[in-house]
């Protein structure tokens, strides 16, 4: 027989989406509890913030600097249960970070193990990996005085990173009625960036006082990383029976803000 008292785990997890408001971390999670169906097919949609530190060790004197990062994601999520208790997922989508010329290309892969399971109740150990491709930021501007003092500048930067993450999810089942299934999932998720291309460039050109200038710069040793390695998360997935189409919502909070939406369907 079901289970159909009222449950605690989906409860907090649900309490933790809409009283959080201190959020962070890119890299969805997902539900990783055992499963009977082979397949599982989602599509979701990720906007996330982290603070990250970018160092400047060729400019004299060394120099660093700590901003925000803002992305919006859409991917596609294909995940595959050889058995009941482990699984593994590959991804595809795009990423639009705030000010990038373009959406660029995102692949990603990650592996789960079910290390307990003791009735509804379940603990997943995880691994991620997130390559982003192509991220590419222009500002241009300029100004004119009169014909003998004028100048344009551009800035250009060039970015590919590598996002690994990996950590530890604890969640429930419950069934309330015959049509319905509602599982609350949190845990612990620890991450980090290592950029595998990182370029800026800068271009001047105009006059002063009648002569003509033209300066270039260009600088490829900028290390960026992320501030806060840990984090904690927390999701709901409310699922229809028997067709198992499902909505999902996760959180990953710690001082920015991220959240994702997924629909999707295990077969």
């Amino acid at each position: 027989m079901k289970n159909r008292s009222l449950p605690l785990f989906p409860l907090f997890a649900l309490l933790c989406l809409l009283l959080c408001g201190s959020l962070a971390q890119a890299m969805d999670i997902g539900l990783l509890a055992p499963s009977d169906q082979r397949f599982r097919a989602e599509l979701y949609y990720e906007d996330y913030q982290r603070d990250t530190r970018q160092d400047y060790p060729s400019v004299y004197p060394a120099s660093s600097y700590v901003g925000k990062q803002e992305e919006k994601r859409l991917i596609a999520r294909l995940s595959l249960a050889p058995q009941r208790r482990w699984g593994l997922s590959l991804e595809l989508g795009g990423t639009d970070s705030e000010h990038s010329e373009q959406i660029a290309p995102l692949l990603g892969a990650g592996a789960h193990l079910v290390v307990l399971e003791r009735g509804n109740l379940y603990a997943s150990l995880f691994g991620r990996l997130t390559y982003v491709s192509g991220i590419e930021y222009k500002e241009s501007y300029g100004g004119y005085v009169d014909e003998q003092n004028y100048g344009y500048d551009t800035w250009q930067r060039d970015e590919d990173y590598v996002e690994y993450g990996g950590g530890l999810q604890l969640g429930t089942r419950w069934q309330p009625c015959a049509w319905a299934e509602l599982s609350g999932y949190g845990g612990l998720l620890l991450s980090w960036v290592e950029e595998t291309r990182s370029k800026e460039r800068e271009r001047a050109t105009g006059k002063f006082q009648g002569q003509d200038f033209d300066w270039s710069y260009s600088d490829s040793t900028i290390d960026m990383r992320e501030e806060h390695q840990a984090q904690l998360f927390a999701g709901i997935e409310l699922r229809a029976l028997p067709s198992n189409l499902a909505l999902r919502l996760e959180s990953r909070f710690y001082d920015r803000t991220s959240l994702s939406a997924a629909l999707l369907w295990a077969f």
